[in-house]
């Protein structure tokens, strides 16, 4: 029985990668279908965090309280200038690698009422609360607060028992993570079938630069860069120190948790110690000590978090201020302690205070799914960095080969620029960078299957008056065809993309009312000029196209309850955005021409807005671009950072005391009756449901990806294929 225990252990490395290449296809064979094993892959995942904190904790206890203060001062003394070197290897490895990602355009969007968090990085380093930093994974707070304790610890007497006590629970834990490791290979089946079977293919492959420049960054960092460092200041050579690493690599892959590699650190520095003949009793408890410091503060895949929010900033049109970009490296040192779900925070802190959008710390999370390997292997790396070096300056016998370690950094930064470059060509030749955008939305099947849907071609005739509106539902119903007037200029409304097909949140609604009523639907264009009285007129049942309600149109029209309400912004050239984010500055401007397209409820709100402005009346906003005398054009935020985004010399402006938010809904012929209760009562409903939210999501906010279906697998294309 020992036996096959150690023969299993001894070729685990091997099991799991079987079970990781097995996983790899069946993801890819089933599919959406593959994610029923999410829950085992999840299991395994919980069972190795359960004794991170214990050890994080007891570790640091246990090893700074069982050293003498002298002790300790000199193991400080050895290690701050080796931290201080990793760190700057690892940031220099991404600044290189930064290089391949495109400059921040000028930003789509700017909110005056958005103001930095800079206390924010002090919650998570200070451990005002320590039951309060454990339950939230505050680890960085966590590990500060041991040391402390750590250190006051080392001048208490009669520590012994406490600290055996420590000891007792640190071993407990490396029982435990041994356990649990022997389950590696069936769990990281399922979490690799779980991950390739539920990737956004689309998504990678507008985001394959950062990915790109990622993957190669930590893999560069962990498999050259740092192993050529160790081995020019000690007598190991690279390949013998990664074949050392071997199992702590495997691991902590294939399981996504770099804390599961720490044991095999320890025992691949030991050996080291007894390669260089170091003969103390102490020796373990040094080594023990400088790894689980290593834990939090050598995490170097969280260090390219940097990267990301430089990805970020172009991803969202979102440039970094130079004041901001010289202290982004020291603030994302500083939040990338800890372990490596500590990142998700960090990028959360670091998109508030940046003031990006909320979503790019999902985007971060989406990313992890391919990101996280290499993110683990160059932490596994930085451990193992400063372990070595650490404990080879303690003992005296670090010794610096200048020849070897400028080779070492020469080959390096040769390395890094070539794949810079690499990529940065990959980037320019297949446009990998190019982020959907509302002009590339489509209406998804999901919502036009089933629907027969005509556009009417504009016509200059009026109207013949049909049946009294309070009967329009029964008509529609006997007609068996809804008709629903649309404005083809009013994103992300209603508007024609860049195939000249009509789409928008409303023209989707405008969908799924039809589909509700069991209707044909007819789409039928209208002016903002002529609106009211095609409506009187009855040449279409709804209008439905971003329509403010205004009080004018309350008492010549009937309304919908409003389904959206949006504040009032401007739309000014990218260069002048900061000179708008005030009214009461931008009221003092000499000869302020405000833009309006040809809208009398926009004429009326600039009017009141800004009454000594000049006011230019344009057709549609795509002539903005022709008009540079135009100092700002109002819209509501949602329709104006639509708008900028896709026009880069524009950008979307959300000034302070510019007034409240102006309610939007569909507009209804007079006396509509009980079409309109009908259509309160559905509007309602949708608000609540699924295909509300995705409608949402997808063209309010500008995330296309929630409204993507499960993606079948091979296996089911094929069978389907065949029916």
């Amino acid at each position: 029985m020992l036996a096959k225990k150690l023969s299993y252990s001894k070729h685990l490395p091997l099991w799991v990668l079987c079970g990781a290449m097995l996983g790899i296809v069946t993801g890819i064979m089933f599919g959406e279908q593959a994610s029923v094993l999410k829950p085992v892959g999840s299991t395994y995942v919980k069972l190795m965090q359960i004794v991170v904190f214990p050890y994080i904790i007891c570790s640091l206890l246990h090893a700074l309280g069982s050293l003498a203060p002298t002790t300790a001062l000199r193991l400080f003394r050895c290690s701050w200038f080796i931290y201080l070197s990793l760190w700057a290897v690892t940031l220099l490895t991404i600044f290189i690698l930064s290089l391949a990602i495109t400059q921040a355009p000028t930003p789509s969007y700017l909110n005056a009422t958005i103001v930095q968090n800079k206390d924010a990085l002090l919650d998570l380093l200070i451990p005002v609360n320590p039951f309060f930093d454990l339950v939230n994974n505050n680890i960085p707070a966590i590990v500060i607060f041991s040391i402390i304790y750590g250190i006051a610890i080392q001048r208490i007497e009669k520590k012994e028992t406490f600290l055996d006590v420590l000891n007792l629970i640190k071993k407990a834990s490396i029982t435990i993570w041994e356990w649990v490791v022997t389950l590696a290979p069936f769990a990281v089946f399922a979490l690799f079938a779980d991950s390739f079977g539920t990737l956004n293919l689309e998504t990678l492959t507008s985001l394959s630069t950062y990915l790109l420049t990622v993957l190669a960054g930590t893999l560069i960092l962990a498999f050259w860069v740092l192993p050529a460092i160790i081995s020019a200041m000690c007598p190991a050579k690279t390949q013998d120190i990664l074949s050392d690493l071997r199992s702590a690599f495997v691991i902590a892959v294939v399981t996504s948790l770099s804390v599961a590699a720490l044991p095999f650190i320890q025992k691949a520095a030991e050996k080291l110690a007894d390669q260089v003949k170091i003969e103390d009793e102490n020796r373990s408890e040094i080594i023990s000590t400088t790894l689980a410091v290593s834990y939090p503060l050598a995490q170097l895949g969280n260090f390219f978090i940097w990267l990301f929010v430089l990805f970020a900033a172009f991803y969202y049109r979102a440039p970094i201020s130079l004041d901001d970009q010289f202290v982004l490296p020291f603030v994302t040192v500083l939040s990338s302690f800890g372990s490596p779900s500590t990142s998700i925070d960090a990028v959360s802190f670091l998109a508030d205070w940046l003031t990006f959008p909320t979503e790019a710390s999902a985007l971060y999370v989406e990313m992890m799914t391919i990101t996280r390997y290499g993110q683990v292997l160059a932490s596994v790396m930085g451990f193992t960095f400063i372990t070595f070096l650490v404990t080879l300056r303690y003992y005296g016998k670090l010794k610096f080969n200048i020849k070897q370690g400028a080779v070492a950094l020469f080959v390096s930064v040769s390395i890094l620029a070539l794949v810079t470059y690499g990529i940065r060509a990959f980037e320019n030749r297949y446009d990998s960078l190019k982020r959907p955008t509302y002009l590339t939305f489509e209406l998804s099947k999901a919502v036009t299957n089933g629907i027969r849907a005509s556009i009417e071609e504009p016509s200059g005739s009026e109207s013949k008056d049909e049946k009294p509106y309070s009967k329009t539902l029964d008509r529609i119903q006997k007609s068996g065809e809804i008709r629903v007037g649309f404005n083809s200029d009013i994103i992300p409304f209603s508007y024609r993309n860049s195939q000249n097909k009509l789409v928008g949140f409303d023209i989707a609604y405008a969908y799924q009312l039809a589909r509700d009523l069991g209707v044909k639907l007819t789409f039928v264009p209208f002016s903002w000029g002529n609106l009211e009285g095609d409506l009187k007129r009855h040449r279409f049942d709804i209008a439905a196209s971003g329509i403010y309600v205004t009080n004018n149109r309350l008492r010549n029209l009937d309304f919908s309850q409003p389904y959206y309400q949006s504040a009032v912004a401007l739309i000014v050239k990218a260069e002048n955005a900061e000179e708008f984010l005030d009214r009461a500055e931008i009221e003092k401007r000499g000869k302020l021409i405000i833009g309006i397209f040809d809208d009398p409820v926009l004429k009326e709100m600039a009017v009141r807005l800004f009454p000594k402005a000049t006011i230019k009346v344009l057709p549609n906003y795509s002539e903005l671009p022709n008009h540079p005398e135009i100092d700002a054009a109002i819209w509501t935020l949602e329709q104006a950072r639509a708008w900028s985004a896709q026009n880069d010399d524009y950008t979307a402006v959300l000034p302070r005391d510019l007034g409240g938010k102006i309610p939007i809904a569909y507009l209804l012929p007079p006396d509509s009756g009980e079409f309109r209760n009908y259509l309160d009562y559905w509007l309602r409903l949708q608000s609540l449901s699924d295909f509300g939210k995705r409608m949402h999501h997808k063209w309010i906010e500008g995330k296309p990806a929630q409204e993507k279906s499960p993606r079948p697998g091979l296996f089911r294309k094929y069978f389907s294929s065949k029916d």
